[in-house]
């Protein structure tokens, strides 16, 4: 086989550093993945366990839809619902006279604790005074809940991170490194959570238009340079 002649490989090897923008990121030299595992999750007498303890420790923001989980550190709110467990509690405010529901800072719909205890919480505001209360409910109906669907991630991530365990994606599908999201497929809930990134050839946006820029300039002279 005939190879191409000096000329040829560089006209090739210039087109082919000029036009790096378009290629370049296609192909994933550039920029990051992002690796997806997962975990199963059961009920066990009513409460949650995840029998993988290293993704446990991984999910260190916890699971979406539940407050106060594993692998997240105490908080006041927290320790205070936990004070309310299967309980009322009826508390002043030194300053405050009048407020609204929403006393906790928090959008998750139950508090699940370490133990693996669903409780359902709620926070109103009466006769001047917080009234914050929390009652224990099944856990597969909370798990049912916030389980959601599949079909919200491109090109069956989430799905194929349950499948096979572990992938890698070029874009992240949710903003929190060691948050859990909760899905249910065939019958059984499984979380699935970033548990790491793996930089390639550029690690940021700059570094990468950069390293492009270069590679242009560079293209564009082979391509002129005479013989």
């Amino acid at each position: 086989m005939r190879l191409p002649s000096p000329r040829m490989r560089r006209l090739i090897l210039g087109f082919l550093l000029v036009t790096n923008p378009f290629w370049g990121p296609a192909l994933g030299v550039t920029g990051t993945d992002y690796v997806y595992e997962s975990t199963e999750i059961t009920v066990e007498e009513n409460r949650l366990e995840v029998s993988d303890r290293r993704a446990s420790i991984e999910m260190y923001h916890g699971i979406s839809g539940f407050d106060c989980t594993w692998g997240t550190a105490d908080t006041r709110y927290c320790t205070l619902e936990a004070l309310t467990l299967n309980e009322t509690v009826r508390v002043d405010h030194p300053t405050i006279t009048s407020s609204s529901p929403g006393y906790l800072h928090t959008d998750e719909e139950y508090l699940a604790y370490s133990d693996g205890r669903v409780y359902a919480y709620n926070s109103t505001w009466e006769d001047g005074q917080f009234v914050l209360s929390t009652e224990r409910i099944s856990a597969t109906t909370a798990l049912d809940d916030v389980a959601q669907s599949l079909s919200t991630y491109p090109d069956s991530a989430a799905e194929r991170a349950i499948r096979q365990g572990r992938i890698r994606t070029d874009e992240p599908l949710w903003a929190d490194e060691g948050e859990g999201r909760v899905f249910e497929l065939d019958g059984e809930y499984y979380a699935v959570y970033q548990s790491g990134s793996t930089s390639a050839l550029a690690s940021n946006p700059t570094a990468e238009a950069i390293l492009s820029f270069f590679a242009v300039v560079y293209g564009a002279v082979v391509l002129i340079q005479r013989d």
